[in-house]
This record gives C-alpha cells, sequence and structure tokens, in this order.
C-alpha cells in the first residue's frame, strides 16, 4: 500500500480581493488532491473573520495564522518568519510564489507567471515590489517549481530557476452541465439576445480588451452580434475607461457584467458565439480551456501560452493586430460550420486537460522529494 502523503497547502489566493485564475487554481486542486486516498490536504491562509465567497470557498480544512494578509506576505516576502507548524506534514505546497519560509519539509511553489517581470509597467508599483521579492524567495527556498506551460517554463528559466526543480504541470478543468433554463436565465440577466462574442476573466492591463473592443468597433457594421465582457475589475482599467472611446452606437451592444458565479459563466460559455481571449501574457490562459470544454470556438493569441492550449483546436491571432482579431471574429460568427468545426475540435481538445491528471502529476512531484 502507498503511503499517504501529508500536504500543507497555502490558500490565501482564495481570499483575495479578486481570486481570479489564481485562486481557481488553488482551490480546484486542492479538492482534486483531497479526493485522492493518498493524500492528505490540510490548507494555510492568512487571518480572516470572513470566507471567500461561495465560488471560492476551499473544500479543504484552513488554519488561520495570526497575521493579516498585507502583514503575512510582508514578512514572507522579506523574512524567515512567521515559520509554518510542519511536525504533522510531509509536504510545504505554496499555491502562489509568495511562499512561506523553508522548514525541514520540501517545499514545493506554484508560480503561474511571472507577469510582473515581462510587463512591469503594466503592474502596480506596490505589487511588483512584492513579487520580485517573493520571486528571489523562491530561488532560495523551493525545493520544487510547479508551472502550468512550457511557455512560463522558459521564463522561469530565464528568470534564474535551475532546470532540475522546474515541472511543467498543466492545469485541468471539469465542465458543469448547463440547463436550457439556465442559459435562458443568463441571456436575460444580462440582455444578451442572439449571437454574441464572449471575453472572461479579470480587467486588467495585459488582457488586452481595448484592442478586442476596436476589433468589435470594426466588427460591428457585417454583423448583429453583441459583445459580453465577463469578470471582474482588476485594477489599471475601468469598465468606463474601457468604454469611453467607443461610439454610443457601439456601445450599446457590449455588455460589462462585472463578476459572475461559476454557474452563469458555464451558461455564458455554452451559449456564446464564440470566445474571445487576446491576452498578451498568461502563464496558461484557464479561461480557454473552459471554453472549449463547453464547445465554444475560440479565437486566441499567437506567441502566448493560449496557444500552447489550444492547439490545433482554436483560431490564433497576432493580439496586436486589431484586423486579425476582427476578420477571425467575422469567420467564426458568419461561417457557422466553420465555427462548429472549431468548437467539436475544441471540445476534444479540452478532455485531454482535466484535475485528475494535475493531482496526480503533482503527486509524482511530491513522491521525488521525500
Amino acid at each position: 500500500m502507498t503511503a499517504e502523503i501529508r500536504v500543507l497547502m497555502t490558500m490565501e489566493a482564495a481570499w483575495h480581493p479578486v481570486p481570479g485564475g489564481t485562486g481557481r487554481v488553488s482551490v480546484d486542486l486542492a479538492r482534486a488532491l483531497s479526493q485522492r486516498a493518498d493524500t492528505r490536504v490540510q490548507g494555510i491562509a492568512a487571518c480572516h473573520v470572513t470566507q471567500p465567497s461561495a465560488d471560492f470557498r476551499p473544500s479543504i480544512d484552513v488554519t488561520k495564522l495570526l497575521l493579516p494578509r498585507p502583514l503575512l506576505y510582508e514578512a514572507w516576502s522579506r523574512t524567515s518568519v512567521p515559520r509554518l507548524n510542519t511536525s504533522d506534514h510531509d509536504i510545504i505546497h505554496s499555491t502562489t510564489i509568495i511562499s512561506p519560509p523553508a522548514s525541514n519539509k520540501p517545499l514545493v511553489v506554484s508560480a503561474h507567471d511571472l507577469a510582473f517581470r515581462r510587463f512591469p509597467e503594466r503592474f502596480p508599483q506596490r505589487a511588483r515590489r512584492l513579487f520580485d521579492r517573493s520571486w528571489k524567495r523562491v530561488l532560495e527556498r523551493a525545493d520544487a517549481v510547479v508551472c502550468p506551460s512550457a511557455a512560463t517554463s522558459a521564463d522561469l528559466l530565464a528568470a534564474g530557476l535551475d532546470a532540475d526543480r522546474l515541472h511543467l504541470v498543466p492545469l485541468g478543468h471539469d465542465p458543469q452541465p448547463v440547463s436550457a433554463q439556465a442559459a435562458l436565465k443568463v441571456r436575460q440577466k444580462f440582455g444578451i439576445d442572439g449571437d454574441f462574442i464572449l471575453a472572461a476573466g479579470t480587467l486588467e492591463p495585459r488582457k488586452n480588451i481595448p484592442a478586442l473592443i476596436e476589433a468589435f468597433h470594426e466588427l460591428a457594421p457585417k454583423t448583429d452580434a453583441q459583445l459580453v465582457l465577463a469578470g471582474p475589475t482588476g485594477w489599471g482599467i475601468t469598465p468606463e475607461e474601457l468604454l469611453g472611446p467607443v461610439d454610443n452606437v457601439t456601445k450599446t451592444r457590449i455588455s460589462i457584467t462585472g463578476e459572475v458565479t461559476r454557474a452563469e459563466l458555464a451558461a455564458l460559455y455554452t451559449e456564446a458565439t464564440v470566445f474571445c481571449y487576446p491576452s498578451l501574457l498568461e502563464g496558461f490562459g484557464l479561461p480557454v480551456l473552459e471554453a472549449m470544454s463547453y464547445r465554444t470556438p475560440v479565437v486566441t493569441s499567437k506567441g502566448t501560452s493560449t496557444e500552447e492550449v489550444a492547439g490545433d483546436a482554436a483560431v490564433t491571432v497576432n493580439p496586436s493586430s486589431v484586423i486579425e482579431i476582427s476578420e477571425a471574429l467575422a469567420r467564426l460568427i458568419i461561417d457557422k460550420s466553420a465555427a462548429q468545426e472549431i468548437g467539436d475540435a475544441g471540445y476534444q481538445r479540452s478532455k485531454l486537460f482535466t484535475w485528475d491528471k494535475s493531482a496526480s502529476a503533482t503527486v509524482d512531484i511530491y513522491r521525488k522529494l521525500l
């Protein structure tokens, strides 16, 4: 019988004001690991009096530390305290690069991307400094670093990580069923009628939403489709700023939903005519995988990890070219046969990425360290 691995996992990302992809991955990976017979997972987080939103609530038990998040992150990025009690655990897994101090137990760190190094001007100064300090600590402390894509692997190696500590483990996604009633309800809630282009994710500069809006402006005279931007506002750009340059006629066909539930997002994916994700940099590009899993045809960026995820099952474009984005969207909206072909190919490819596979590969890394 294989020995059980006792994992202490940081879950603080679930409590972030905008948990985003990092929070989603932390929660889903912890759930997948906890469902295995060979792992027992305990969470750790900063001091909180409230729970995360229902969609980001960890399924595992989470122990709270004495420090609130700002102080905890500052301490971990600058010092060797507070240390974690590792007496009942075999592995420490930090689900972000803001990792706890080294201990007598192996430390695994998930590094989703190094966007703060690639596009420093697109990050608030305080966050950039925190991430810079934290990455230096990862290089000092981590026994293994897990990343989700070859694109991120290259960035980590270029940033000083030695290859023998680097492990590539793609993320997963397990789609949920969407009823016709749920689909109709989400259309009614957000005022969607007929064809629509969906973009999903936290609104922030590297998501390249202004280019998508400009592409939609070019496309608008050729189709009656709407543009739906689903996801919370992050930083660096507001909905008002996004829509500022847009003429009033086009503006009436753009819907910015704000934060949506997982069930609502699943319904939006299911109903969307095409999903567009022209991000400039991603560690993986989970929304692309999610869209494919609902048979939604995808348009995404060449030369990024999202192209890696999509393979040949999406239309890829230069994210800096408004014309390329617009033409790709027009093709999939107008040519229903091409859209179905891309959607079916994406659905088949999405089956390669599950949380069960991700958890299994992660456990293999744990075992190599023990």
